[in-house]
């Protein structure tokens, strides 16, 4: 065990908890901070004021979904099921024709640098690869992209302002099952 003394010079910044939660919770992983305790076996203050900066920040991130209230275009229906907060509630696509998307308006231009996406994993991971796009006007555009969600996927991306989004699952395993969806934006962002 490390001696705390030359530890407070280590403690880790809220932007760094930050980036370690977005690269394991985000990732479907395991949230691993590794903050040891003093020599009385307590949390430094140190460490507790960064971590509540730290809570303050996911916080302020993840506080408004700017997808709630959005109506959905074209076939799908079940976007309020996306929305509940519910990860056992899912929309699922058959991957034929074009049910391998969902559209969103978001009624006005909202500012957004984070996706957040869950899948039903109770009935396994599917997802393979996926892009989210936004409506710029006169084309589709890529914002970001990725490869498997399963319980949850964080995707931080250079700011987008746009009105409409769709998300287009490109390749699953077999009928994906979307849980959650949610679009952020993160005022702190480094990727702007």
């Amino acid at each position: 065990m490390m001696h705390y003394e030359n530890g407070d010079k280590k403690v880790k910044t809220p932007e760094y908890l930050k980036e370690i939660y977005f690269h394991s919770v985000g990732r479907n992983g395991v949230l691993l901070l590794n903050i040891p305790p003093d020599t009385r076996g307590l949390i430094t203050d140190f460490d507790i004021k960064a971590l509540k900066s730290w809570k303050e920040k996911l916080d302020a991130i993840f506080k408004v979904n700017f997808l709630k209230g959005a109506k959905e275009v074209g076939a799908v229906k079940k976007i309020k099921c996306l929305l509940d907060g519910n990860d056992a509630t899912d929309h699922s696509f058959s991957m034929k024709e074009n049910d391998n998307r969902i559209e969103m308006n978001l009624k006005k231009e909202k500012t957004f640098n984070v996706l957040l996406l869950q899948e039903n994993i109770t009935i396994g991971q599917r997802v393979e690869k996926f892009v989210l796009e936004y409506w710029n006007w006169k084309e589709w555009k890529k914002a970001t992209e990725g490869t498997t969600i399963g319980f949850k996927r964080l995707l931080e991306f250079p700011a987008v302002t746009a009105s409409k989004v769709r998300l287009c699952i490109e390749s699953a395993r077999q009928e994906p099952a979307l849980a959650e969806i949610g679009l952020y934006f993160d005022k702190e962002g480094v990727n702007e």
